[in-house]
């Protein structure tokens, strides 16, 4: 019987480069793809404030801080969370649970909301993200949005749904597809989970146009 541990040495030679390769790989091709969606994003960040400062944190998350946001924000970000695909094992377990590129708006605003409410796709990645201060919602209900989906909603009984429910649609149809929207009186008083669009079906300009139509609405006196 052959001495297998004459062949370790070479295999693992073998792993690392496959590991390396695969790495390189998949960190250009994050800079790439995060590249492309923040190109999209520049068209529409005006709507949010008039500059905006951008840093990595790694290959797959990218922070838009906005300076100076507009009314009614007070305090404004965007973040693009990539997959890992410079981590190959990582990226698969990640990719079979559910996990894909997409956008967190996490918005302050001038007005605190006076309604609680959380609007979850069931499938979504984040779905299962709660905060430990939240407090148990009085109602939930099921709907099933306009492209079919199912969503989870959780809510204090004092907000509009049904204009919750037209704000869901428009933004899941100005993107590409909506995870989550978090109305909650602390901050930030809004949280937004998309996934991005087709880069030629939609502007970000119309997106984050809806965004400030739904900040504006629920910070209404």
């Amino acid at each position: 019987m052959p001495d297998l541990s004459a062949f370790l040495p070479g295999l693992l030679l073998l792993v690392t480069a496959v590991v390396l390769v695969w790495f390189t790989f998949g960190t250009q091709r994050n800079i790439r793809r995060g590249n492309r969606l923040l190109s999209w994003l520049q068209d529409g960040l005006p709507e949010l404030g008039p500059r905006t400062t951008l840093r990595w944190l790694g290959s797959s998350v990218a922070e838009l801080q906005i300076v100076a946001p507009r009314h009614p924000y007070r305090e404004a970000l965007v973040m693009v969370v990539l997959e890992p695909r410079d981590l190959g094992a990582v990226w698969a377990l990640s990719r079979s649970r559910g996990r894909r590129d997409f956008m967190v708006l996490r918005l302050s605003l001038v007005r605190a909301p006076r309604v609680r409410a959380d609007l979850v796709q069931p499938a979504a990645w984040t779905a299962s993200d709660r905060r430990p201060d939240e407090p148990e919602p009085r109602l939930r209900e099921s709907w099933t949005d306009a492209a079919g989906r199912a969503v989870d909603v959780s809510h204090d009984g004092d907000g509009d749904m049904a204009a919750l429910r037209s704000h869901w649609d428009r933004l899941s149809s100005l993107s590409g597809g909506a995870w989550r929207l978090s109305i909650r009186p602390t901050v930030p008083h809004l949280e937004i989970h998309l996934l991005p669009p087709d880069a030629d079906a939609t502007s970000a300009r119309k997106l984050l146009r809806e965004v400030s139509a739904l900040a504006k609405a629920v910070a209404a006196p």
